[in-house]
């Protein structure tokens, strides 16, 4: 893609008076291959344009649909302002959730577990019935299986304890061990940075394109075990108090958590 500046000109003209005395700052999006811009107009809030080419078209499009659905629903996540669909890219302007990256929140540490927790049970108690979106297992193992196939999956990035496995030992393994799941509606990359936090302590999600139906340790089993690499064990326990997790089931946890070195 070619510079902001000459992207910008590719959008329809009913979207450049967005841009009229506007920074657009260019932001690491992690693994996503999307683009990322913020654009900083000065008056205290700030919009983000997000723009996808090539094959990860299809992401960005699943993004928008599961954004929409979890505003419908009530969920603090980013507003769709716009969205456009050129012959080789597609882009959306949204505004953003108020707050803070959670890995730049101000809140103690133990206050920001416990916000987390509540927040992920919200989002879990939304009706899974409502939810046209999967990210069962079935649908996790046959992407899975797509990026082993495509090489995608670099196994030097895994956990050490998996470090002695392919990513297709690994995936049949997780195979062998399926549990039984218990459907909530999830995240699907219930991570740190896609946590947003304001000043309240109130939550809420960005990257929302992998929400969908899934057993709830799909969510949980992440942000514990970043929780407790950040923080240490006893926010881990807080935010999985204040989800409301009596019975902390270890076993799904390492599996959910081995999952992810899948994606």
């Amino acid at each position: 893609m070619s510079d902001q500046a000459d992207f910008v000109t590719r959008l329809p003209a009913t979207w450049w008076e967005q841009f009229a005395g506007a920074t657009l700052v260019a932001i690491e999006t992690g693994m996503s291959e999307a683009r990322l811009w913020r654009l900083d107009h000065g008056r205290g809030s700030s919009w983000y344009l997000k723009v996808a080419e090539g094959r990860v078209r299809a992401e960005l499009r699943r993004e928008i649909e599961r954004t929409r659905w979890l505003a419908d629903h009530h969920m603090r996540v980013p507003t769709i302002l716009r969205v456009h669909e050129g012959s080789d890219f597609v882009a959306f302007l949204s505004h953003a959730v108020p707050g803070v990256v959670a890995t730049h929140a101000e809140h103690p540490p133990a206050i920001l577990a416990a916000a987390i927790g509540r927040g992920l049970a919200k989002l879990h108690a939304l009706a899974v019935a409502d939810c046209p979106f999967d990210e069962t297992l079935r649908t996790r193992f046959a992407r899975a299986r797509r990026l082993i196939r495509d090489g995608e999956i670099d196994a030097a990035n895994f956990d050490e304890r998996n470090r002695n496995l392919a990513p297709q030992g690994l995936l049949d393994r997780l195979c062998e061990r399926r549990p039984v799941e218990e459907l909530v509606v999830t995240h699907g990359d219930a991570t740190l940075s896609n946590i947003i936090v304001d000043h309240e302590a109130t939550i809420g999600f960005v990257d929302c394109g992998h929400c969908g139906k899934a057993d709830r340790y799909l969510d949980l089993a992440l942000m514990a075990q970043e929780l407790e690499e950040t923080f240490g064990r006893a926010e881990a326990r807080t935010f999985a108090a204040a989800y409301g997790e009596s019975r902390w089931n270890a076993v799904k946890a390492r599996f959910f958590a081995d999952l992810y070195e899948l994606f």
